[in-house]
């Protein structure tokens, strides 16, 4: 795509932001997918940017300086940018479908409205872990929305607190979306709380917002995307208790899509061992049973993922090894959500692995009308069980081979 023509002195800041990205990025040899994976960011919206489509993220300017080598050029070019978008009433995210109306101008907090929200964050991730959040999605939105308004009426002073609270809550918004597979909204919302993380500079959340989008990646089938923000979430959560390995095994996740079992191997090893680093150091939660769970459910959908990919009835067989283990570790009452997933990807297990019967009979433990991801994997297991059969030979036939 060629160049387009440098803007003329009544451009607008915008436009000149991302010509002068545009030209840095060329300068160095770099594809928009390069420069977004390097940043943490998807292609789409490095070109957005460049085309002045899209404001520039809050943390693009500096790290892309630092990266494109630019002397601080677009740092400076930002200041004007801010200055721009204010003045147009625009909120420190972009404004996108999956946002709607911002209270923006909304009487500040007071910090006992403030610490109610602080508060009410962590009874919505109890909820959430126990029903998937889809239910949450709209009053986790509102409250997204109203801190988001509030930024802009915040004293300075406080503005990182709510900006930080209001990431945490889109975080979990995009997650109820995505659990019910509305995957556009899930982004947006993930994309939104990834800006206003950066720019309290809370780290933490940074981190996790990037492994929630290295998951989206993953679900939808990208490898590349799903290894990029894994990559990045590995960065950003560097000394940050358990996130570290929640990104490993993101990362695990993407090279098993791809078929690179060696590559996946390495990573959930990595992920076990930080498990455990964290536990002993006291900078997690004593909770064996809950780590076995997570990591016997990425062991086992990693394998998945290979025999899909490579067809080793090996693969497949461990899968199912795997995801039985980790069902048992789950208690249907206390996390039905839960344990519906579970059930379904180990259904799909089953039917790669050539297990018609068993693939059936775990099939009709599921909910009678599943909604969201667990339907999604329902769907899948079905298809593989109307074809032809994944693999012959009993279960125990064929032995995973070492890996890595």
């Amino acid at each position: 795509m060629p160049l387009p023509p440098a803007p003329t002195p009544h451009a607008s800041a915008r436009q000149r932001f991302g010509h002068r990205l545009r030209h840095w990025r060329e300068a160095r040899g770099l594809s928009q997918a390069e420069l977004g994976r390097r940043l943490g960011y998807h292609n789409s919206l490095i070109s957005r940017v460049e085309n002045a489509r899209r404001w520039p993220p809050p943390g693009l300017p500096a790290r892309a300086d630092e990266l494109l080598l630019t002397g601080g050029e677009l740092a400076a070019l930002w200041q004007p940018v801010r200055q721009e978008r204010e003045r147009l009433g625009e909120l420190v995210a972009p404004a996108r479908p999956a946002l709607g109306a911002t209270l923006r101008g909304a009487t500040p907090p007071d910090a006992a409205t403030f610490e109610v929200l602080r508060q009410l964050l962590g009874v919505y991730r109890a909820a959430a872990a126990r029903t998937g959040g889809e239910p949450l999605a709209a009053v986790l939105e509102h409250h997204a929305r109203t801190l988001a308004g509030w930024q802009h009426s915040t004293p300075r002073g406080a503005v990182t607190a709510v900006r930080s609270l209001a990431a945490q809550y889109a975080e979990l918004a995009g997650w109820a979306h995505f659990e019910g597979d509305r995957r556009t909204r899930a982004l947006g919302w993930f994309t939104a709380g990834l800006e206003w993380a950066r720019a309290a500079g809370d780290q933490p959340t940074t981190a996790a917002l990037l492994t929630r989008q290295s998951t989206l990646h993953w679900w939808n089938g990208d490898p590349a995307g799903a290894l990029a923000h894994a990559e990045a979430a590995r960065a950003a959560a560097r000394r940050v208790p358990g996130l570290q390995s929640w990104a490993a095994l993101a990362e695990a996740h993407a090279h098993a899509l791809n078929g690179a079992a060696p590559e996946a191997w390495r990573a959930l090893v990595e992920a076990e061992r930080l498990t455990e680093a964290d536990r002993r150091a006291g900078r997690t939660e004593p909770r064996p049973t809950r780590a076995a769970l997570v990591l016997g459910v990425a062991h086992g959908t990693c394998h998945r993922d290979l025999a899909v990919r490579t067809g080793r009835a090996a693969h497949a067989h461990a899968a199912v090894a795997h995801l039985d283990a980790a069902l048992g570790h789950l208690d249907p009452a206390e996390h039905p959500h839960d344990h519906a997933l579970i059930t379904g990807r180990l259904a799909g297990a089953y039917a790669r692995a050539g297990r018609r019967e068993a693939a059936a009979a775990t099939l009709s433990r599921l909910p009678p009308e599943p909604t969201g991801r667990v339907a999604h994997e329902q769907r899948r297991a079905r298809g593989w069980l109307g074809g032809a059969p994944a693999h012959q030979g009993p279960p125990g036939a064929e032995r995973p081979a070492p890996e890595g």
